[in-house]
């Protein structure tokens, strides 16, 4: 499980600051694991039994409850980010692509740099 090398480096290569390129990061991988656990192909994400049977199969998490635990909270977040986001792109969540992620990033970005401005004196 895991986002390939050419997804990181987009992500690194864009002008979001360094937290924001981390919770892309997340999102991707986030939204990689769903893709991967849905054998339905429905492009909806896996409710939290089939993440948590998924999440049990993979040794390297099996192995540490409290990897396990910490991993199945990320992925509650995850899921509902990439719904809100899918949901305001009119597009089922597991067909969002790294390039959705990168510009609603940006655009929050943008849109909180925009309001600091609009606080200015």
């Amino acid at each position: 499980m895991g986002i390939d090398p050419e997804a990181i480096a987009q992500i690194d290569a864009t002008l979001l600051p360094q937290m924001d390129r981390h919770h892309v990061r997340l999102l991707a991988h986030c939204l990689d694991s769903f893709q991967t656990m849905d054998s339905s192909g429905t492009g909806v994400i896996p409710d939290l039994g089939s993440r948590r049977r998924w999440c049990e199969q993979q040794p390297q998490v099996a192995e540490d409850p409290g990897f396990l635990t910490a991993l199945l909270l990320q992925f509650d977040a995850a899921a509902q980010q990439l719904q809100s986001l899918a949901d305001a792109l009119g597009k089922p969540p597991l067909e969002l692509d790294l390039n959705d992620l990168i510009r609603a990033a940006e655009a929050r970005c943008h849109h909180q740099q925009a309001a600091g401005r609009d606080d200015a004196p």
